[in-house]
């Protein structure tokens, strides 16, 4: 305690003499208007003090763990054994709690401390995060001894550590991985959590050793097996970021100029980073930086919508519809994709066949402005049947062209249909048992959101597609489960490279739950309108609109929805 009132002191005193520097007098000169990038969050670290019980030294090891983050955890490893210290892993699994109190459960004949841990997340050792279900628990187990001077210390613990919430969002930090598609011409991120203090060497340390087994397969990277950094220190000097790789490192023309470009993309996005200069060996990798990675393809801006009984286009303003000589929707049309050409439509008839259109193949041009009086033409549009089957997946385009489907209810394997025509069976046994409610390809080609059913749990998931250097999908590979805590789903979609969203069911007259999930990231939930039925993005979670069974389109509108048309009951971006 004396030495905490001291500490205090201290600082009091470098707080007031600070203030006592303030000037009160003179002209006001023009500043710089730069401001210097926020230095990471601290916790506070005490080492243990001399009487401190068995529960006691416990609980201030786990307050010390936090503050490791941003030094050395020399201060935590004071209260283990000699032999704890040197086998404990803090970075091996990050167990992140529900911020509040935790009360420890002293076993003192069997000198054991345990504590039950409200699971907020677990973060391995590569930053991957994995959201716990709520009300998820797990136990943490310390065996206390005494050392020689009857001081009570931790003898065994299991590798990793564990971290208040709120003091993991305040160390930790959200960065992109980026990795490219086979053909090498988009970028693909994957998002990782790290330590906010040495950032850029953390990050860069993961990004040359590859993307996680689930995307591997999905993506290319500039950084070729055996690659490491030569010196395990990124330093950011003037904001740029000097990145030594081993000799091993560089590889082919190509590789290296992939991989200066995933450098700099990654490393630039962090705080503080503008630039990167990178080398191999002592030498710069390359001689020229290449910029041939793009980011994922963005929808056009207008809207594939069905439009009191016709299809049509939206651009956000105003409504066109076809004309009377092009024909009315089927009946029973349903689940509308768009592709990114703006050329083709693709829709179920009920639930067991899927047809395409090229009725707005002509753009806005040939459209007319939707009058809502009209009457519905009285024969059906010309459409041509893709695939037929007795229940099966909503249509979604990729940006290759391909169109994705596939049986809902035996569910073992995903369709894509080419432009041409022929159609590709991907496999995909890991579905056995279950219904698919949505297949939707990702922006950049690499990943497949799939949303299914297990009994009365729906599982979100994120698969990779392997892919010619054509664009052809190829294979489907195992998936990584994300988001958590998700109820009925009756609509998913994709609102940018690393986030979907879930439009719930709404019970009773509450309004059915918007769920944001983060690919790699956390979970967050907002409210839709009570009669919504399917939602549409064209980028990013503030161009969500929201489709309702009256026919209301809506749009955000600061907390809330604001209706911008009426007369559609279904509406796609390309996707």
């Amino acid at each position: 305690m004396r030495r905490g009132l001291a500490a205090l002191v201290a600082v009091a005193a470098l707080v007031l003499g600070g203030c006592a520097s303030i000037p009160t007098s003179g002209p006001v000169n023009e500043g710089t208007g730069e401001v210097a990038d926020a230095e990471p969050f601290v916790p506070f670290a005490e080492g243990p003090q001399p009487g401190d019980g068995a529960a006691a030294i416990v609980s201030g090891f786990i307050r010390a763990t936090a503050a490791g983050f941003a030094s050395d955890f020399s201060v935590a490893r004071e209260y283990l054994t000699a032999g704890a210290s040197s086998e404990w892993d803090p970075f091996a699994q990050i167990t992140v709690f529900d911020s509040g109190a935790l009360t420890p459960d002293y076993d003192e004949a069997a000198q054991r401390v345990v504590y039950s841990v409200p699971v907020a997340s677990w973060i391995d050792s590569g930053g991957r995060l994995v959201e716990a279900e709520a009300d998820s628990q797990t136990q943490l187990e310390f065996e206390v001894t005494q050392n020689a001077d009857g001081e009570w210390r931790i003898a065994s613990l299991e590798d990793g550590s564990l971290l208040a919430e709120a003091n993991f969002n305040r160390t930790f930090l959200s960065v992109e991985l980026v990795f490219a598609t086979i053909d090498g011409a988009t970028a693909v991120p994957e998002q990782r959590w790290l330590p906010q203090t040495n950032v850029a060497t953390w990050a860069a340390r993961e990004l040359v050793a590859g993307p996680s087994p689930w995307l591997a397969n999905a993506v290319d990277t500039g950084f070729p097996a055996g690659s490491a950094l030569a010196v395990d220190s990124v330093v950011v000097i003037d904001g740029v970021a000097r990145v030594q790789l081993a000799a091993a490192s560089a590889g082919s023309a190509d590789e290296r100029a992939l991989a200066e470009q995933q450098l700099r993309l990654t490393l630039t996005a962090l705080p503080g980073v503008r630039d990167v200069s990178v080398t191999a060996g002592g030498l710069p990798l390359v001689a020229e930086p290449s910029d041939s990675l793009s980011l994922e393809q963005v929808p056009l801006n207008m809207a594939a919508a069905f439009v009191d009984g016709r299809l049509g286009l939206w651009d956000g303003e105003e409504l066109r519809s076809v004309s009377d000589a092009a024909g009315a929707l089927p009946a029973d049309a349903n689940s509308l994709a768009f592709s990114y050409t703006g050329t083709q439509t693709a829709f179920r008839v009920g639930e067991g066949r899927v047809v395409v259109s090229d009725a707005l193949a002509g753009g806005v041009e040939e459209l007319e402005v939707h009058d809502p009086d009209s009457e519905v033409p009285s024969q059906d549009m010309a459409t041509e049947t893709v695939l037929t089957g007795a229940s099966l997946i909503p249509p979604s385009y990729d940006t290759a062209g391909w169109l994705w489907t596939g049986d809902a209810t035996e569910a073992q394997s995903f369709t894509a249909i080419s432009p041409s025509g022929d159609a590709m069976i991907l496999d995909a046994r890991w579905l056995a048992g279950r219904t698919v409610l949505a297949a939707a390809p990702s922006r950049d080609g690499a990943r497949l959101l799939v949303v299914s059913e297990l009994g009365t749990q729906t599982v979100v998931e994120v698969a990779e597609v392997v892919r010619s250097a054509a664009g052809e999908p190829l294979s489907v590979g195992e998936p990584l489960r994300v988001g958590a805590s998700i109820g009925t789903v009756v609509d998913a979609i994709w609102v940018d490279e690393l986030t979907v969203a879930l439009l719930g069911r709404s019970r009773d007259s509450e309004s059915p739950p918007l769920w944001l999930v983060s690919i790699g990231g956390r979970t967050t939930e907002d409210a839709a309108v009570p009669d919504a039925t399917s939602i549409a993005a064209r980028h990013g979670d503030r161009s969500i609109t929201l489709i309702s069974a009256d026919g209301t389109v809506r749009e955000r509108a600061g907390t809330g929805w604001s209706a911008i048309a009426t007369g559609v009951t279904e509406l796609a971006y390309a996707g």
